[in-house]
C-alpha cells in the first residue's frame, strides 16, 4: 500500500507488529512443517511435522512482531522528527532496527546489519514506487483522451440542444424523427374484414379530405367502394 493508505503513527506499530506476527508465524509454520517431516523417520513424519510446526512457528511469529515492532517504532520517530512522510523514514527504520537487533553482537555486526536492513528496505520500497508509476500511466495513445473530449457521433453523450438537433448525426438518413413534408406522404392501415367486406385498405391523406370524400362518392355511384349493397343504379 502506499503511505497516504497507512494509518496514523500510534496505531501503526499495533498493525506492524501483528501483520508481522502473522507473516511470521504463516510462513514458519509452513517452512517447519515440511522441516518437521523431512527430519522425522519413516512412520512419524506426519506426528514429526506437526510438533516441529506446533513448537517453532510461535517463535518465528514472535521474531517477526519484535522486528515489526521496532520498525514501527523508528519509523513513527523519524516521522515526527522530520515532520513528513516519505521512502527515507522507511529506509532509515530498516537501517535503524537491523542495527538494534544486532547490538549484543558487536558494533561490527550492528553496522553490517543495519546495512542490509536498510538496502532491503530501500530495495522494497524501489519496487513499490515503480510499480506504483507503472499502474498509473496511461496506455499508448491515450495520454490526450482527455483532451480530446468524445467523438462526434457519440450516441451515448447527453444532449447540447433541443428539438431536432437532440438525434445524433447519421441518424436522420435512416429515416428517425422525419415527418411528412408533402401531401402525398400518405400513411396506410391495414382494415380488418370485419369492418370492410371488400377487403380494400383505407388511406388517411394528410392534405387532400376533400378530394378523397369526391372520389368516394363517385365510387359509390358507380357501383363500387365500401358500400355492401352496392351504388344506385
Amino acid at each position: 500500500s502506499s503511505i497516504a493508505d497507512r494509518d496514523p503513527c500510534p496505531y501503526r506499530i499495533i498493525e506492524d507488529i501483528g501483520g508481522a506476527f502473522a507473516f511470521g508465524a504463516v510462513g514458519g509454520g509452513i517452512w517447519h512443517l515440511g522441516k518437521g517431516a523431512w527430519q522425522s523417520p519413516k512412520g512419524a513424519r506426519t506426528i514429526g511435522a506437526i510438533g516441529n510446526c506446533a513448537a517453532r512457528a510461535p517463535v518465528m511469529g514472535g521474531q517477526f512482531a519484535v522486528w515489526g515492532g521496532l520498525f514501527a517504532c523508528c519509523d513513527c520517530s523519524l516521522s515526527a522528527i522530520r515532520q513528513k512522510e516519505d521512502p527515507w523514514n522507511s529506509i532509515l527504520s530498516g537501517a535503524a532496527t537491523g542495527g538494534i537487533l544486532a547490538a549484543r553482537a558487536g558494533p561490527k555486526a550492528m553496522a553490517s546489519s543495519a546495512i542490509v536492513g536498510g538496502v532491503i528496505l530501500a530495495l522494497i520500497e524501489g519496487m513499490g514506487i515503480w510499480m506504483n508509476n507503472y499502474f498509473s500511466e496511461a496506455p499508448p495513445g491515450m495520454e490526450n483522451a482527455d483532451a480530446m473530449g468524445p467523438p462526434a457521433n457519440d450516441i451515448t453523450a447527453p444532449p447540447t440542444t433541443g428539438g431536432m438537433g437532440m438525434i445524433p448525426t447519421g441518424l436522420g438518413s435512416v429515416g428517425v424523427g422525419r415527418r411528412p413534408t408533402k401531401s402525398s406522404d400518405v400513411v396506410t392501415m391495414g382494415v380488418d374484414s370485419s369492418f370492410d367486406s371488400g377487403g380494400h385498405e383505407t388511406t388517411f391523406d394528410s392534405g387532400s379530405g376533400a378530394s378523397s370524400s369526391s372520389s368516394s362518392s363517385k365510387e359509390g355511384g358507380s357501383g363500387g367502394g365500401w358500400w355492401p349493397f352496392g351504388g344506385s343504379s
